[in-house]
């Protein structure tokens, strides 16, 4: 996108400000993290249903131990991007068992059962929540008495507590023998980048950068409608991210950083200004406008260095799926100004 015609004074010297190179390095620090071998992941495993018939796990078997992941992450006040980590925690374990790496090579496949699976899946929670077991209220606050609730958190969820959950499916020595098994098939890598949490957050600080380039400053009010659209966008994007952990067909396949993006594009085209609110100065002023989606494109492009484009194939057929997953995600996130906002967000080939 040609973001040079849109105020590029003010765009170029705020692209170059500190904070901006920040959170660029940031940025290209997670890029070169989930590009990295050690944490590729493959849906092959998910053929298991094919090869072992009604025992063999499939995508609706994910689908469900991730419903009941979040169930259990609710029930314990805990941060919900600890299931994201848990599932990523099982689709690598499987990706490396099930057949080197992704193998497609039939002939060397390991065939995942349903038991198998849910085993792997229950200690890949408990491991998340012990390394990532964040409780929602610190998400927010950090005084001392919210670091006791993390740490209260994570040790009500304890290895007996999570055999019990099972309901006497599972032993707590198998799930602790388990763990070792799972820790040194990981090669104890136990940081991945998931679509919610800190790429999304980094993502969604680029948006009051592209207004600016756009309002030229614009004053106090400028400023409280930025932190508006911020955080409509930022809790838009991450429930479509929380979402899209259970679907195989986003998250087994797009890369953690362009589900976030296209989850934000996704959020922002909920108040993305049409025809109708142009006319209107009071609509349009509240509104975020086609010029503000491509100046934060270019922000986004040249602080990752190229990697993010709204209309790359990867990225339109990602926010594709997304608007198939939740048509109407606009019921869910009304507008913050108080105007309708539109049911579903666009799609750049009409599905919704």
């Amino acid at each position: 996108p040609n973001a040079s015609s849109s105020s590029p004074t003010t765009s170029s010297c705020r692209r170059h400000s500190p904070q901006i190179e920040h959170q660029s390095l940031q940025l290209l620090s997670i890029l070169t993290l989930e590009s990295s071998p050690h944490y590729t992941i493959s849906p092959h495993y998910l053929h298991s249903s094919i090869l072992l018939k009604e025992t063999g796990v499939s995508e609706k078997c994910r689908r469900k131990t991730c419903e009941w992941m979040y169930e259990l992450c609710d029930y314990f006040q805990l941060h919900r991007e600890v299931v994201g980590i848990a599932l990523f925690y099982v689709d690598r374990y499987f990706t490396i068992t099930f057949g080197g790496d992704g193998n497609d090579n039939s002939s060397c496949h390991h065939p995942v059962s349903k038991r198998d699976f849910q085993l792997i899946g229950l200690t890949a929670l408990y491991i998340a929540i012990k390394t990532h077991g964040q409780s929602r209220q610190c998400a927010v606050d950090t005084n001392d008495s919210d670091a006791a609730a993390v740490a209260f958190n994570k040790l009500k969820f304890s290895l007996h507590i999570c055999a019990s959950t099972s309901r006497q499916q599972f032993t707590a020595r198998q799930i602790e023998e388990t763990e070792c098994l799972m820790l040194q098939t990981l090669g104890w890598r136990l940081n991945p980048v998931v679509p919610s949490g800190c790429v999304i957050e980094l993502l969604v600080m680029f948006l009051p950068c592209a207004m600016d380039s756009e309002h030229d400053g614009g004053g106090g009010g400028e400023s409280s409608r930025q932190s508006v659209v911020q955080n409509f966008v930022y809790d838009c994007a991450t429930y479509l991210t929380e979402l899209a952990v259970s679907v195989a067909a986003l998250s087994l396949v797009y890369k953690p950083s362009v589900i976030a993006y296209a989850s934000v594009l996704a959020a922002v085209d909920l108040l993305l200004e049409d025809d109708s609110s142009s006319m209107s100065s009071s609509s349009s002023s509240s509104r975020v406008t086609e010029d503000t989606l491509i100046e934060y494109d270019a922000l986004l492009n040249q602080a990752s260095c190229q990697h993010f484009e709204r209309n790359t194939e990867d990225v339109v057929k990602a926010k594709e799926i997304l608007g198939v997953m939740a048509p109407n995600v606009g019921l869910l996130f009304p507008s913050p100004f108080g105007e309708p906002t539109p049911t579903t967000f666009v799609g750049p080939n009409e599905l919704l």
